[in-house]
């Protein structure tokens, strides 16, 4: 077999950016109810903005190093990040073109976005109440006074930049300052309007832009346009010297609230002169400035697939189901007893799962919880039973992953209120991720201590268990009790694992299981 060349491999962030194609494809699929296509189109955009975040951004974080080393595919950083950009431009061009046709039949339908200068009488009466009672009393404008010390904008707010002419002064030619009106997350960015039919809404950065007179009396307004600043969030939790990894992880979130631009996002008909002001002032490179023939941030499309009333524009619900033995069980202790549980969500039901948790938390005869935590939803019901089980006596043990990116602040939350409920919260392991799905409840029966477990390949959080395909297997067999003991043991001991009897963990001794099961197919 001849050695591999560079031409064999294709690089790592092209390669993802043609799975977020193929994302897209699906939003340009006609045979797709109009809401479905929608939702895709929005994923393609959150899918971007952490592709940006965290695979351009490390990349940035290269280049400037002046980092010479070439990838397997024989690209250097700088390359990479040309490559990059030229690829993203046309996947910007291809949403927009898609949003433009969805827009259209999602119009045709009822759902229509208005522009200021489409509302009829009622509606802009409505929209400047808005204005005047729910944003200017919120928003606050900043005046860029420094170019050099710019104010902290946060990464992927929506701002509306607004361009000023500064009258004339005796001995002073009349000039153009630049001040930025934030967004913000209130009222919400969708502001539903008055109709006879259908749902009509506005964009509140629309109507920021359209008021935008009334933040600046007296004087002239030349321009107004929307931008969106996308930062670095690759950046490196150093543990080794880290006392408090709280403290270090704390760093970290503040950290990239400052770190570098990697992406600045300008509505079509912004001036180039005032891109170039904005994309200076962040210290934006040439390449990382995108035009979006559209509304920003497409990702907060995606609250309208849940629109009331809309049915017909979306795929038929399909309800998780719940198998019957479960169903009409009066216990899942006594199910899990007598036999072992496999449930393949969403098509089943995660409800069980969350049964057996609030059972654990509320039965007396359980003494001891212990559970991984790597991602939960906010208002957590498995974190609600673990607090729950607490201040009932037991004794709960949490290992609470921080290093889960883009959760780490909500882990962070959750650490401190489960702390404070008397829960003992492990922070992980240094240097790796505990990215495991387990939960054991130790009961007392007659017959001694017996252990109850749940191992799942996917979150401990009720939304997105009912959204992404994921197994749960509940048992109470003595062998998988004993590995998942060890398991946690090895964590919060923090020493070597044990010999498993039934699993495998990384870092030592699963990809030898993985490899050796496929040598035996």
């Amino acid at each position: 077999m001849s050695p591999l060349q560079k031409s064999d491999f294709i690089n790592r962030e092209l390669s993802w950016l043609e799975f977020n194609d193929r994302v897209l494809q699906c939003a340009q699929n006609e045979s797709l109810p109009v809401l479905e296509r929608l939702k895709f189109l929005a994923i393609t955009g959150s899918n971007l903005d952490e592709f940006f975040m965290v695979r351009v951004g490390g990349l940035q974080t290269l280049a400037k190093k002046n980092n010479q080393k070439k990838d397997p595919a024989g690209m250097r950083p700088a390359e990479q990040l040309e490559a990059v950009a030229r690829r993203s431009a046309v996947m910007v061009a291809r949403q927009y073109a898609v949003y433009s046709e969805l827009e259209k039949l999602l119009a045709a339908s009822g759902i229509r976005r208005l522009l200021p200068n489409e509302l009829s009488g009622d509606q802009s009466r409505h929209a400047e109440f808005v204005f005047e009672n729910e944003l200017a009393p919120v928003v606050s404008p900043m005046a860029i006074s420094d170019p050099q010390e710019p104010p902290l904008l946060v990464n992927r707010m929506l701002y509306v930049a607004v361009r000023l002419s500064v009258p004339s002064k005796p001995g002073k030619r009349p000039g153009r300052r630049l001040a930025i009106i934030p967004i913000g997350k209130t009222p919400g960015r969708f502001i539903t309007l008055p109709a006879e039919g259908g749902y009509h809404f506005v964009l509140a950065e629309d109507i920021v832009a359209l008021f935008a007179s009334r933040f600046f009396p007296k004087e002239p307004i030349d321009e107004t346009a929307c931008f969106r600043v996308t930062r670095n969030a690759d950046v490196s939790l150093r543990e080794d010297g880290a006392d408090d990894l709280v403290v270090e992880m704390e760093a970290v979130i503040d950290a990239r609230k400052r770190s570098d631009c990697v992406r600045l996002e300008v509505g079509q008909t912004m001036s180039e002169a005032l891109a170039a002001d904005l994309a200076a002032l962040l210290g934006a490179p040439a390449n990382a400035v995108y035009r979006a023939a559209g509304p920003l941030d497409l990702s907060g499309f995606f609250r309208f697939t849940e629109l009331s009333g809309y049915d017909k524009l979306r795929y038929k619900p399909w309800p998780a189901r719940t198998p019957p033995f479960l169903k009409n069980a009066p216990s899942m202790f006594e199910v899990i007893a007598k036999r072992d549980v496999l449930l393949f969500h969403p098509y089943e039901s995660f409800d069980p799962v969350l049964r057996f948790i609030r059972e654990a938390a509320k039965d007396p005869q359980v003494v001891a919880i212990k559970q991984t935590l790597y991602r939960t939803s906010r208002k957590s019901a498995v974190v609600a039973a673990l607090a729950e089980a607490a201040a009932a006596g037991k004794y709960v043990t949490a290992i609470v992953e921080l290093k889960a990116r883009f959760d780490e602040e909500r882990n962070i939350e959750w650490a401190a209120d489960l702390e404070d409920a008397g829960v003992q919260v492990i922070y992980g392991v240094k240097g790796l991720k505990t990215h495991a799905k387990v939960f054991i409840a130790v009961r007392r029966e007659a017959g001694g201590m017996r252990r109850y477990m749940h191992f799942g390949t996917g979150n401990y959080n009720e939304i997105t268990a009912g959204l992404y395909s994921d197994v749960s297997y509940l048992t109470s067999d003595e062998d998988l009790g004993a590995d998942a003991s060890a398991f946690f043991n090895s964590i919060t001991g923090n020493s070597q694992p044990q010999d498993y009897r039934k699993i495998a963990a990384a870092p030592q001794g699963l990809k030898e299981r993985a490899l050796s099961l496929i040598e035996a197919e």
